[in-house]
């Protein structure tokens, strides 16, 4: 059982509200990078903002000896923790956002996946000086998408809103879009430059298509922030051996059938967002790298945690791994759930327009 103290800023929600922006915070720049972003976001959903603090006890154990048992004092652990989060909680209330601050005993990861039963959306920073930031691209980063009760966006130590992005070269080539013609490349060049998604929510789709919650989440989140949304997929024609081999016509049937879907699923964000601005690419390369260099330039980019192979099948395999550690933008983790049905109940997914 682990031991927890909450407390409330003046005009803060009933503690433990459901739906709050939970912030893991442990005093670092990453952590409090972190929580600029949250409280951006925290206002557009109208959500208050839950700061949870987290540290372990030292213990010492010893086999075969007779020793007596001494208690260890944490009370100067507990005060660096509870400061820490006076100084953030003051930030919150300063940017007008309802907050509260939990301080617990436990494992971070373990804290933090807790925590988001009770949340609408968890955020942490990359990289830290322990705590959630310091544990998050080993422990946490694959423990908290993965079981997280909510959406959970991981950002990165060195990111800066309304700075200049570059985006660097890459070896993923776009092979179909909805806009424009896509601009002849050399085939035979390794990499060439990157396309460019500023200003715009960028979500990666796989099988799932305009059933996948998180094209849903990045929806919702571009209409409240007012940017465009650009959906991407990825499709891989290299041939690594001579177990298949396709014809130029089943390489045109696979490259017209991931297209298909992008269309698709536009058509239905745009039903349900008629005024919202969609585009999309097709890729042919490797998901992990087409995401990674759509982050080098977005403002924020939406995967999902699970699914029937792409993006989201990988995420917590190769391609977590590949992604976070890299991302140079804000990332949302959706957990998918295989049972469309259920997701519709819940309002993840609107009911197809007739």
């Amino acid at each position: 059982m682990s031991e927890q103290d909450r407390t409330q800023g003046a005009g803060s929600p009933p503690v433990g509200e459901s739906d709050a922006v939970i912030v893991g915070i442990d005093g670092s720049p990453p952590s409090r990078n972190a929580l600029n972003w949250a409280i951006q976001e925290a206002r557009s959903l109208g959500k208050p903002i839950r700061l949870v603090g987290a540290y372990t006890i030292p213990s010492v154990a010893a086999a075969a000896i007779d020793v007596s048992y001494v208690p260890i004092d944490d009370s100067a652990i507990r005060q660096s923790v509870t400061n820490t989060l006076k100084e953030a909680a003051a930030e919150v209330k300063a940017a007008g956002v309802p907050v509260e601050a939990v301080i617990e005993i436990g494992d971070a990861a373990g804290v933090l996946i807790e925590e988001s039963k009770t949340g609408g959306l968890t955020v942490v920073g990359s990289r830290g000086r322990g705590g959630f930031a310091g544990r998050l691209l080993g422990t946490v980063s694959s423990a908290l998408p993965a079981h997280s009760a909510c959406p959970t966006v991981v950002v990165p130590a060195a990111w800066q809103a309304e700075t200049d992005k570059a985006a660097h070269p890459t070896s993923s080539r776009p092979i179909r879009q909805d806009r424009g013609e896509i601009e002849e490349t050399d085939p035979d060049a390794e990499a060439i430059e990157g396309l460019r998604f500023d200003g715009k929510v960028v979500v990666g789709v796989d099988s799932l298509g305009a059933e996948s919650p998180a094209l849903w989440k990045a929806a919702r989140l571009a209409v409240r922030r007012g940017s465009p949304l650009h959906i991407v997929a990825v499709i891989t024609t290299t041939v690594i051996g001579p177990e298949w081999l396709p014809s130029t016509a089943d390489l045109e049937r696979l490259i017209n059938e991931g297209a298909d879907k992008l269309v698709v699923a536009k058509q239905r964000i745009k039903d349900e967002f008629p005024d919202l601005d969609v585009t999309w690419t097709l890729f042919d390369g490797q998901p992990a790298e087409v995401l990674v260099r759509a982050s080098d330039t977005a403002e924020v980019l939406v995967i999902g945690s699970r699914g029937r192979g792409g993006f989201a099948g990988l995420l917590l395999g190769s391609t977590s791994q590949s992604v976070l550690p890299y991302s140079q933008c804000p990332t949302m983790v959706v957990r998918v759930s295989r049972d469309a049905d259920k997701r519709r109940e819940e309002g993840e997914i609107p009911e197809p327009s007739l």
